[in-house]
């Protein structure tokens, strides 16, 4: 049953204000359907569920759909229950994504001759009827009365909400072509049979203008969201006219133009498929790649830059009008080379780390990745087609059910990223202090509590290759002795690694730091098992041992705890100081020492915390050369 309705309408644009956003960054998915599960089960593995003992995936935001035709067939009412449990789970901020009328409220009209038009009939009819027949709005506007329901039932559930579904999705060449080509989107409306809507590009900004007044009237706290769209074209087209039927044209009745109706845009970003991984080069007549996930990044960002081009030429720049909030409502690259030769599981999690730090440097405040859960076996995808059909954070869902499903490699990433860095902020200010050396890259995040998580990684420059190795003297730029390093799969593994900050291995892969001693009683540790000895969280363990060019020394601390660990000789000179009393946080340890420091002979590692204090003979030995 709906709450009381109200009848006050907005009485301000997006012209006028746009609230910024200042939630913690939003690490989000696209849900989807599988046959196997109920949406209160994708809800379990996507957040977690501690009362069924089912872990999640990092997840903290979603972007489900609430169709008009569903909600016309099911009831108004009926995903309350679905959402209520979202938020039980600790789901914040979702979007919803809105449109698709029941098949008596769409527009008949043929606009593109054969095909008719994807939106409602009656667009045009007025908004408000002051009050006639009991409801606010009129009930013959078919958009207008459907997200006048929705809106009030799930406002609490929802921050954006997110108008049609990749609206711009193009059939034709002419959403990319430049201006100055026959039929561009820049200098020409799109045609109806050119994309998805197959209707005028004003009945679009008229379900912005709806949506606008709809959704402020009912919930001013909410924010309305085009997209999520693919073309900057398109806005172009949107942004240069009104919703007025006769060509966009400003009247009395049509006295704005698109972008006073949305305060945020969501975007689609796919880089594989969109020539970010690729440049025509005339000198060796044909295209040059760079199949990686640096550039698969920038090519993220710059698209954004590409939007907020044709923004600022409108007037969206903080001065004329507010600056545009933003959200990434798709995106990801493939785990398999079908299209173009790029595609790995390596690719896809070093993407997936990459494009989140990049996100919350560059203010997009949340990131949906595409999908949840792949909808086939990995051998089973053939072709281009089927690469969307391979890149959930889980493996293939419409095989396996609730306690079954296992993480593909980015679901671990994404769930490592999450836990790492949710809830702390880019803090701009210390990554320009580190005035990195080129080609490392990454970011540093702060929290309430003031400690530093660095994500830190070498670039990648070679077509179809992830590798890249830098040594760099993080001490020189950053003041800190000792850091404790966590890979991408650290929130499955809980492992950790000490490492001294004069000599950090940066790689492809991104990888988590942070100062020893400057935890401040956060718990950032792991919890998983030793992988020398489970049974004893309190013994160091060294191996090999003999050893002749590289020791590695292992141990579990079960509560945050105070360590001193150093090398010394045969009669207890200190050698080398690897921890000097410093404060750590549950989990697991390894160190690699280069033994080329030392000369052959015995050696002893003497390991002190609160809870115990053991001393172990080392031994190098030389191979002959």
């Amino acid at each position: 049953m709906l709450p009381t309705l109200t009848f006050a309408q907005v009485n301000y644009t997006a012209n006028d204000r746009v609230t910024p956003y200042k939630a913690p960054f939003g690490y989000g998915t696209n849900v989807g359907w599988f046959p196997n599960w109920s949406q209160e089960e994708l809800a379990d593995i996507t957040f977690g569920n501690p009362d069924k003992d089912v872990d999640g995936v990092g997840i903290t935001t979603m972007r489900p759909a609430l169709f008009e035709h569903f909600m016309d067939t099911w009831g108004y009412e009926f995903r309350i229950p679905t959402f209520e449990h979202y938020k039980r789970l600790g789901a914040k901020d979702n979007v919803v994504f809105v449109g698709y009328p029941a098949q008596k409220h769409r527009d008949q009209t043929e606009y593109c001759d054969g095909t008719q038009s994807e939106l409602f009939r009656n667009l045009y009819t007025p908004i408000w009827d002051n009050g006639a027949n009991g409801t606010p709005y009129n009930d013959e506007n078919y958009y207008a009365a459907y997200l006048y329901k929705t809106v009030t039932l799930y406002k609490e559930y929802v921050k954006f909400w997110e108008i049609w579904n990749e609206p711009d999705y193009s059939f034709t060449p002419n959403s990319i072509h430049a201006p100055g080509v026959e039929g561009n989107w820049w200098e020409y409306d799109p045609e109806p049979c050119d994309y998805d809507i197959h209707a005028p590009v004003q009945h679009y900004i008229r379900m912005l203008r709806i949506s606008w007044e709809i959704i402020k009237t009912v919930d001013p706290e909410a924010y309305v969201a085009i997209g999520g769209i693919g073309y900057p074209s398109f806005l172009d087209a949107v942004l240069r006219q009104t919703d007025n039927p006769n060509g966009g044209e400003v009247t009395e009745n049509y006295p704005l133009k698109g972008g006073a109706y949305f305060d945020v845009l969501s975007y689609h970003t796919y880089p594989h498929i969109d020539n970010s991984l690729r440049k025509w080069n005339n000198a060796v007549g044909g295209f040059v790649y760079f199949r990686h996930t640096d550039a698969a990044v920038q090519g993220v960002l710059k698209l954004r830059d590409r939007f907020e081009e044709v923004l600022y030429r409108y007037g969206y720049d903080g001065a004329q009008y507010p600056e545009k909030e933003w959200i990434i409502t798709e995106s990801n690259v493939p785990r398999k080379p079908l299209n173009r030769g790029f595609g790995s599981d390596e690719v896809q999690r070093n993407f997936i780390i990459k494009a989140l730090v990049e996100s919350q440097k560059h203010n997009i405040h949340q990131f949906h990745i595409f999908t949840l859960g792949d909808k086939m076996e990995y051998g089973q995808a053939k072709d281009i087609y089927d690469e969307y059909h391979i890149m959930g954070l889980f493996k293939n869902m419409f095989q396996a059910k609730l306690g079954s499903q296992k993480p593909n490699d980015i679901g671990i990433a994404y769930k490592t990223t999450s836990e790492l860095l949710y809830g702390k902020y880019f803090d701009h200010a210390a990554f320009e202090r580190l005035d990195l050396p080129e080609g490392i890259n990454g970011g540093v995040f702060k929290g309430d509590t003031g400690k530093e998580v660095y994500v830190l990684w070498a670039e990648t420059k070679t077509d179809k290759s992830e590798s890249s190795l830098r040594v760099v003297n993080f001490k020189e730029f950053s003041g800190i002795n000792k850091f404790i390093k966590k890979e991408w799969d650290h929130a499955i593994t809980g492992d950790s690694t000490a490492v001294d900050a004069r000599y950090v291995s940066l790689t492809g892969e991104p990888a988590f730091f942070t100062e020893v001693g400057g935890l401040n009683g956060d718990n950032d540790g792991g919890g998983g098992v030793d992988p020398r000895d489970p049974t004893s969280p309190y013994t160091v363990e060294i191996y090999p041992n003999p050893f002749a060019v590289e020791i590695n020394i292992a141990f579990r601390l079960v509560t945050a705890d105070r360590v001193r660990m150093e090398i010394v000789d045969h009669i207890g000179r200190p050698v080398k100081v690897l921890l000097d009393d410093d404060e750590l946080d549950p989990g697991n340890y390894t160190w690699s020492l280069d033994g080329s420091i030392f000369k052959p002979g015995i050696y002893f590692l003497k390991y002190r915390t609160r809870n115990v204090n053991q001393t172990k003979k080392v031994l190098l030995i030389r191979s002959k050369e």
